[in-house]
């Protein structure tokens, strides 16, 4: 049988034992604000990311974004100057019809 998933399981344990690690779950990117879930786009990395959240280390003064990828199914972290933006959903173009 597998493992209950607890209510807090998005909160990493080492993000809550660390107390030098700062944990945001809203990102300003221009003019876009990335809340969990929207899908994001990094230089020089193939496929898009779901964005979970954003982590600060106040020591060593480096900030990363935390992102699973739906395709694959992986946890990946990238520092936040690889991103490239926000994926928006696509438009359809619908005719439209003439009644005559």
């Amino acid at each position: 049988m597998s493992r209950k998933k607890s209510e807090d399981s998005q909160e990493l344990p080492s993000y809550r034992v660390n107390p030098d690690i700062s944990v945001f779950y809203e990102l300003k990117f221009g003019k876009d604000i990335i809340k969990p879930g929207d899908s994001l786009k990094f230089k020089d990395i193939r496929g898009s990311f779901r964005f979970i959240r954003l982590a600060h280390n106040i020591k060593k003064d480096v900030t990363w974004i935390d992102c699973y990828s739906p395709a694959t199914g992986e946890y990946r972290s990238f520092y936040v100057d690889k991103l490239k933006g926000r994926v928006h959903a696509k438009k359809s173009i619908r005719k439209k019809m003439n009644v005559n």
